[in-house]
Order: structure tokens, then sequence, then C-alpha cells
């Protein structure tokens, strides 16, 4: 079977996908979207290899393992402690050394055979520190069992001293002999350590579990104590976590989630962005004046549909009229061409290819720099709504909380979509010149899951709020829940569909673009275009249109409602002909 998909000029049948690559590839058009979203949300369960934990459960996977190697090798837990932070809190590690060579190990750390619990002696004597020069009582002296005893004071300084220093330093502490190896136990750094010390000692125990636990990472969001448990599957060239505070980010490099881009990409462009991003850019991307009264404007909510005081409605990307947009063309770099430059002006070519270049970065920076935006008003939003708006819609509804959780969902996938959507354009933006099928291919791609996003977004944004302040009837919100689910669901698999595209490098190999980036699309083209035939949440034969709800029998092309702004009459009077 041929594997290639077809994008003709753009008309109402918009894509051919052949059945091989329907799973693979970015698809709205097709009725079985949402039964495959389904499949790829259990995948996605199946695949999770990460696992988000508080800090209690992180603390109770480190005691599980220190008793695990305490009681095989039969040994105190201090000893267990100093073995497994050696050896990366691994217990298969420590087990592995240990049976393979115990002198070696027990060399390496510090660790005696015979350990007392703190080394003390008979109060009958007396015995001149070495540090101090004291003459002391023994009763008033301390050894780790390795024949150097010092005076208590001295321990003291030297345990407070080291525990300041931080962890790399108390959690490996040894004998103040310089010639000696043997490890200060924790028992021992308990008694001598002051209160405040002592607590921050078992500070640094603890999070060098994570810390030093190469399987293990603490989320990098601020103030979030939770950490992330990480297994390798050896297969994604991305490693996006998610934690339970909704903050992403990347395994392998620490930066925030940027799928379907690579690390040494994302690097590429922070860097650039660092040193090109000054105030210019950032008025750029947040601050635009009305293309009618030229009063400028600043973003201050998550969709691109802006209404400026002077009653004009506008999209915030391409400043064109609202009812004219419907991001025909929106991610489309249209002002940069690159030309022949036939001058013998070197400075000039010079000057032409600077002025090109910096308006193709302002381009893709300040689209990049506005879904970035909208994504963190999106999540402030989720957060809101998490705290509050669930509770004020079960009381005004009275149904219980779990009945709303579809809302919370739409939500997160708004995030997650704007965060995928951001990264794109950085993508874009490191497309070779060459490759232009892939990047017309591209920019499609890009172009319908910007569409279908907003049309996401917007309606989760306006039309939850009539809902939450209690004015509309109980009637209407079954509609709500269904329209909302529908979109949470296509905008799901389709940006799941696209990453996978991205990232396998598929995308090109398995496309084959005809022509359509010459033929211009209005906006209601770009509404058949992206009207979503699904399956209901009930399985049944119908799609519904994303514009107006309504529910169309499987074989009609565009939506047969007479009231929806996607009506096709023509349709109509095909239906008349054929009679």
């Amino acid at each position: 079977m041929d594997s290639t998909l077809e994008l003709e000029p753009f008309s109402d049948h918009d894509v051919a996908i052949t059945d091989d690559d329907a799973s693979d590839l970015p698809s709205l058009g097709d009725e079985d979207d949402y039964i495959e979203g389904e499949e790829n949300s259990t995948n996605k369960t199946i695949f999770q290899n990460y696992t988000v934990l508080s800090e209690p459960e992180v603390k109770r996977l480190q005691d599980t393992d220190i008793d695990e190697v305490s009681c095989v090798l039969s040994i105190s837990r201090d000893g267990a402690i100093l073995l497994l932070n050696h050896y990366e809190w691994s217990v298969i590690k420590v087990h592995e050394a240990w049976f393979d060579d115990e002198e070696r190990v027990r060399k390496a750390v510090g660790l005696l055979k015979q350990q007392p619990h703190v080394g003390t002696f008979p109060n009958s004597m007396t015995l001149t520190c070495e540090i101090c020069f004291d003459v002391v009582s023994l009763d008033k002296v301390r050894s780790t069992g390795c024949n150097h005893p010092y005076c208590i004071d001295c321990w003291k300084q030297y345990v407070d001293i080291n525990i300041e220093d931080g962890p790399d330093k108390c959690l490996k502490l040894r004998c103040p002999q310089p010639s000696c190896d043997v490890a200060v136990a924790g028992d021992m750094i308990h008694e001598l350590a002051s209160e405040s010390n002592r607590n921050k000692y078992d500070r640094f125990l603890f999070r060098s579990y994570v810390e030093n636990n190469e399987k293990m990472k603490w989320c990098p969001a601020p103030a979030c104590e939770y950490a992330v448990s990480y297994e390798s599957d050896g297969v994604r060239t991305n490693a996006d976590v998610t934690c339970l505070c909704y903050h992403s980010f990347c395994w392998i490099c620490g930066e925030e989630a940027h799928s379907p881009v690579d690390c040494e990409t994302v690097n590429q462009w922070i860097t650039k962005n660092t040193s090109e991003s000054e105030n210019t850019t950032w008025i750029l991307a947040y601050t635009k004046p009305c293309p009618r009264c030229k009063k400028p404007i600043e973003k201050n909510q998550g969709c691109m549909h802006i209404t400026c005081k002077c009653g004009f409605h506008f999209c915030w990307l391409c400043l064109r009229d609202w009812s004219q947009c419907g991001y025909d063309g929106c991610n489309r770099l249209t002002s940069v061409e690159v030309t022949k430059v036939e001058d013998k002006d070197e400075e000039e070519v010079k000057r032409r290819n600077a002025r090109e270049s910096l308006e193709m970065y302002l381009h893709y920076y300040e689209r990049w720099a506005s879904n970035d935006f909208s994504r963190k008003k999106a999540l402030e939003q989720l957060i809101e709504l998490s705290a509050d708006h669930i509770k004020t819609l079960s009381r005004t509804y009275k149904k219980p909380e779990a009945d709303f959780e579809f809302i919370d969902e739409a939500w997160k996938q708004v995030v997650e979509c704007r965060r995928v959507l951001k990264w794109t354009y950085a993508y874009g933006y490191y497309l070779p010149k060459s490759e232009e099928a892939k990047k017309e291919f591209f920019e499609y791609a890009q172009g319908e899951a910007e569409a279908a996003l907003e049309r996401l977004h917007q309606y989760a944004e306006r039309e939850l709020n009539k809902y939450v302040n209690g004015g509309e009837p109980e009637e209407s919100f079954h509609d709500f829940r269904l329209r909302l689910m529908n979109l949470t669901s296509v905008n799901k698999n389709y940006f799941e569909n696209l990453v996978r595209a991205l990232e396998s490098g598929e995308l090109a190999d398995r496309v084959h673009v005809k022509s359509y980036g010459g033929v211009k699309r209005g906006s209601k083209e770009i509404g058949e275009s992206i009207s979503e035939r699904t399956t209901n949440v009930y399985g049944n034969d119908f799609w519904q249109c994303m514009e107006c709800g309504h529910n169309n029998d499987a074989a009609a092309i565009a939506c047969q409602n007479r009231s929806c702004p996607q009506y096709n009459s023509d349709d109509d009077d095909e239906d008349d002909d054929d009679e």
C-alpha cells in the first residue's frame, strides 16, 4: 500500500490519509479520531515511565532501601547509609560490589568491621587532645573506633563546620586525622552536632536520596517539593515529564518540556533568545497597537482573539479582523522571502541578508513567546479552576466535583498543547530552507493545530465563565460538557500525532506535498478543514460540528445546521440536482 499523504490544493476534502498512516500522522478530519485518541491515551499511560513522588513517599523508599541493605549484608543502618550514599543509592550496585570484594568496598567507604556505636573511654584516665592540646578526662573524648580520639569540643566544631559546608562534606565525613579514612557515622554526628545542624544533616541525607540517584530528580519548579522517579525506555528522543505541580520539564537537560524539538535545538534557541531578546522583542511579543484605533494593547488573556476598547475584534498574531482570520496562514512566514540579489554592492547584500534574518527570527520568536504567554495564563486558570471554580460549579449545579473533571482535563490539554505549539516555532525556525516539502507540510500541520487549539482555548476560557457565574441553565450544561470533551479529545489526538511525526523525523519521508502554499484559504474553507469528524462519547455513528455542536450524519462533508457558520448551502444544491 502506498504510504503517502496527498495534500491537494485546499478543498472540502482537505487531506487523504491512508490506513497505514492514520495512526502516525496528524489528522483532524477522520471519523476514527476520537476512538484513536482513546487508544493513544491508553498507550500514554502504559508508556509513562516516570512516577511523581511526595516527600513522605521518597522517605519511605529511602528507609526501605536502607533496611534491605542492612538486613542482607548484616550491618548497621548507619553502615548501610554510608554504602548507599557511596553507590548513588543503588541497592543493586551495593550488593554487586559487596559480594564481589567486601574488603575493597569497606576501605572505599571507610567502614570498619567492628564499628562501635560511639567511641567512649572510662573516666579514670586523662588524654591530651591532638587538636587543641587540652588535657581532658576520657569521658570527654570521642573516637570513630580508629584509635584517633579527640575531645568532644573539637569534635563538635569539626562536625558543625562540615555540616555548614554542605552535603558534599558532611555526608562523606571522615576522621579528623589526615591519614585516616574511617567514616564518621550518622549516630556520632547526631550526638555531636547542634540541634539546627542535626536537622540540616538529616535534610541533606534525605535529599541526597534524590540528588545522588541517577533515576530520580527533584522537580525544578520554585518551591515544589515533589520528586520524579524515571525509568528510561531507550526509545524516546525527548524525555518530558510533568510534575503534580503542573510543571513540565525535560529529564535529560532539565529545561522546561520541549517536545517535539531535541535538547540541542532548545539550547541553541534559548542562547539566541538571550542574545537578541531585548526590550524590543518583548514589546513585539506582548504589546501591539489596535489595527483600527492604533492604541497599544497588552495581551492579558490566553487565546489570540483580542477585543479592543474601541470594539474591534482582531487576531493577536496577524492583526486581521477576527471574522476574516481563523488562523488562515497566521503561522506561515510570508514577510520574508529569499530573493536573488544581483546587486554588486557587497555591503547592501549584507544589509539585506541581515534584515531578512532578523525578520525571520522575529516572526518565529513572536509566535513562540505569544504561545508561552498563553500557556502561562492557561496554567494560572487551571490552578484557579482546581482551587475554586470546580467547587463553585458543584455548589451551583448540585453535582459532585467528580462530574466536572472534564473541565480540568480540558485546561490541562490547553496547557500541554500551548507548550507543544510554542516549541514547534523553534522547530520551524531551524528547518533547512532546502527542505521545501517538509517545511510546507509542517506549516500546514502547524496551522491546523493552531486553529484547533484556539477553538478549544477560546471555548474553555469564555464559555466556562458563564457557568461559573451561574448565568446558564442546567439544561445547556450537558451540551457544554459534550462539546468541550470532544474538543479536548480532538486536540489531544492531533497534537500527539504531530509530536510523534516531528520527533520521529518522518514528516518529510511520509508525506508528499503537491501544491497548496499559493492557494488563499478563506475563513469558510478553514472552518471546513477543521470540522472535527468524530464519534461522540457514546460511540454513535455521527460527527459533531465543533463550531455549533450539531450532530451530523457520518456521510456529511460539512455541517448540515443551516444556522451554523460552517453550513455549506452548495451541498443542498447538489442534493437537489441528484433528485
